[in-house]
């Protein structure tokens, strides 16, 4: 069994990959580890010309829907080693980042389920120092903020012992964004702890796949909901969030916050969907 595999998740990232994938490839030959990429029902040409171009990474090819979660769980599945990367197709690793990941890892202590690099976007935020809080009736992310941190899905190493025995990303979320928070939650809840690298860089061209679209927005909100009612459920934060809703909503429409609106609304349809089930 190969000590490291790297998981690279592509939707349409053809010219993302020609222009990152080297250096990913790289520095998982330092490591000594197994690189695979997982298609994911693009339409670009990836699983075409991927082989030629990168003979020494292993491609997986996802068809019909596709879904961030869902390509991370079945590169994952398919890997041999023991500790687990997911790291972007729009990322950058530094030099020797990953044998450094490794071994701070292998040094960590028993409850540490996964580590991660200082994750720099080109704003100068670091997706790292990312936690969650449940504030004002509704869940919020951001850097540096008092709450509760998760590996981003942008770059983080699994003990795969620990990614097994969570289940691997929630496909609740599909097709994208807060699966990773989510996972944070449930590796909290398990008795887990991450251990934050800030010594070792990994930039990230942040949103380089999703763009910042109102569909991309319009995902990311209705994603807050489906977070909400899976880990936001005691009767106190239902009560703040009863009381809150009609305020951001209101908020919402008087800004012209189009994505939160949206958002709500397509919420509601999945939750209508599943009561009619």
């Amino acid at each position: 069994m190969n000590k490291l595999s790297v998981v690279v998740p592509s939707r349409n990232g053809l010219n993302l990959l020609k222009k990152f994938l080297p250096v990913i490839i790289r520095e998982t030959i330092r490591a000594q580890g197994e690189i695979i990429v997982v298609d994911d029902c693009s339409d670009d040409g990836t699983s075409n010309e991927l082989p030629d171009l990168f003979p020494q990474v292993i491609l997986l090819s996802r068809r019909k829907t596709p879904g961030f979660c869902h390509a991370v769980n079945l590169g994952m599945s398919r890997a041999s080693g023991n500790y687990l990367m997911l790291i972007n197709n729009d990322t950058i690793p530094s030099e020797n980042s990953f044998r450094r990941l490794v071994s701070d890892l292998d040094k960590a202590d028993s409850d540490v389920a996964v580590v991660v690099p200082s994750i720099l976007r080109p704003d100068g935020s670091d997706d790292s120092m990312y936690s969650w809080i449940f504030r004002h009736g509704l869940a919020v992310t951001g850097e540096n903020i008092s709450g509760e941190n998760y590996p981003s899905g942008a770059c983080a190493l699994w003990k795969r012992s620990v990614w097994e025995e969570l289940g691997g990303l929630s496909v609740s979320y599909a097709p994208i964004y807060w699966e990773d928070t989510d996972m944070g939650v449930r590796m909290h809840n398990s008795g887990y702890v991450m251990l934050r690298c800030g010594d070792i860089i990994v930039e990230h061209k942040h949103a380089a796949t999703m763009g910042s679209s109102l569909v991309s927005e319009t995902l990311r909100e209705r994603n807050r909901f489906v977070f909400m009612d899976k880990n936001c459920h005691s009767s106190a934060r239902r009560m703040s969030r009863a009381f809150w809703l009609p305020i951001h909503l209101l908020l919402a429409l008087l800004s012209g916050n189009k994505a939160f609106i949206n958002g709500y609304r397509d919420y509601l349809k999945i939750r209508r969907t599943e009561n009619e089930k």
